[in-house]
């Protein structure tokens, strides 16, 4: 796919699970099982050892069925790397115009992280795709339209304490996309632990049924 398709794939699935492994074979049953419960949009955590082997195991294996991120990628070596192992789209917790630079320039989805409207509008004309409203919480749903009056070309996705309860207000709020944590929002720590893949396929299941309710309004 090309960068145009791997944003409206974005768009069209809405919300991107996100796993933080301790190993790279539970991290790699972890993707398996989000892709067995329906889950298209998959980031995986810089954070975790070995990354790029998760990364490169998902791409061989999903190919164009899986928009897959690289997460936490707050250096511009890692976001080389990345690209290399076969991530579609970089993500970061901030905003590092090389990185959003070098990304753009690799034809891939370029998500930075921001908050404030100074750090938004840089990164729109660093050529950043997609904003990732990081910590999304504190500031709730209603942010993403004070943003979208002066910025309505802003693709918001926010990330932090997006949950079942809240996610129809940001997706009516006007986020492009939301960010859950399979472990932290999606609570499947205890089953990432004691690897019972079956409990995180149903749990994606569940949570991805909500987000085909909310195309339904």
């Amino acid at each position: 796919m090309d960068k145009k398709q791997l944003i409206e794939k974005i768009g069209e699935n809405w919300l991107c699970m996100i796993i933080r492994g301790d190993t790279v074979a539970d991290t790699e049953a972890v993707c398996d099982a989000l892709y067995d419960g329906g889950a298209r949009l998959i980031e995986v955590a810089f954070t975790t050892p070995n990354v790029c082997e998760v990364i490169e195991y998902l791409k061989n294996k999903y190919g164009e069925e899986v928009v897959l991120s690289a997460g936490t990628v707050r250096k511009l070596d890692w976001a080389k790397e990345a690209v290399a192992a076969g991530a579609d789209c970089i993500v970061a917790p901030g905003f590092d115009p090389e990185i959003v630079k070098y990304t753009v320039s690799q034809g891939k989805v370029s998500m930075p992280g921001c908050v404030t409207p100074t750090e938004i509008e840089a990164a729109l004309a660093a050529g950043a795709d997609i904003i990732k409203l990081f910590p999304a919480y504190p500031f709730g749903p209603e942010y993403v339209s004070y943003i979208h009056g002066p910025m309505p070309e802003a693709r918001m996705a926010p990330a932090g304490k997006l949950t079942l309860d809240n996610m129809r207000d940001w997706y009516l709020g006007g986020a492009f996309c939301g960010v859950a944590g399979v472990t932290t929002e999606m609570k499947m720590d205890i089953a990432v632990k004691e690897k019972r893949w079956g409990d995180i396929t149903k749990a994606a299941a569940h949570w991805l049924q909500l987000v085909a309710d909310l195309k339904k309004l």
